[in-house]
């Protein structure tokens, strides 16, 4: 794969290492004219978010909302996500199955939010990223969660409880072989099972 080159101004914009509300308003009028329409803008954006270290608060809804519009509205299928698409986000996000930054994995969890229907290859390596936090204390989310390893807590279940939004939307209840597995890992239907055994 060659190496990604930028144009100016977007070159200047990925050199500095704060992101200011001005560069933003340079992106839009000067570099993503009719928005981000391609891929290669989506690396381009993808690219100055992790080459400046330092954002102006705007940046994370810039980031978010500009990759999600291109991702889930521009994309065919449009307002949904398909297989295709999905690994090009888990590639574009993560290394070796594990979310890169905050910013990154605010980014995947919108996508779930807004998009009206996903495959269980995003619900999967959503709840991952959870299993990974709990179990071997690695990933983002392991630095944002709180709380003791290995055990749930209130914002662990919050995050799952996003995905399982997103695969009701998608599939009414049904969930796959696959997602099934996962959240038993997690010990979320191991959980449930085991409340309705001590009821019983």
């Amino acid at each position: 794969m060659g190496e990604l080159r930028l144009s100016y101004p977007a070159c200047v914009i990925a050199g500095k290492m704060r992101l200011t509300a001005e560069d933003i308003h340079i992106l839009r009028d000067h570099v993503f004219v009719s928005g981000v329409t391609t891929s290669q803008d989506a690396v381009i954006l993808l690219a100055i978010n992790s080459s400046c270290t330092e954002k102006c608060p705007e940046w994370h809804h810039y980031f978010i909302e500009t990759m999600t519009g291109f991702i889930v509205r521009h994309c065919y299928p449009q307002g949904s996500m398909d297989d295709w698409n999905t690994d090009w986000l888990i590639a574009m996000i993560s290394t070796r199955g594990v979310v890169n930054s905050r910013i990154e994995l605010d980014l995947l969890f919108h996508i779930l939010d807004v998009a009206s229907s996903i495959p269980d290859s995003l619900s999967i390596f959503a709840l991952e990223q959870v299993r990974l936090a709990l179990t071997e204390k690695s990933g983002v989310w392991a630095s944002m969660r709180g709380g003791p390893d290995r055990q749930l807590n209130k914002a662990d279940v919050q995050l799952v409880c996003r995905v399982m939004v997103a695969i009701a939307r998608s599939r009414a209840a049904s969930l796959t072989e696959r997602e099934t597995t996962m959240l038993r890992q997690i010990g979320i239907l191991s959980g449930i099972n085991g409340r309705r055994a001590a009821a019983a």
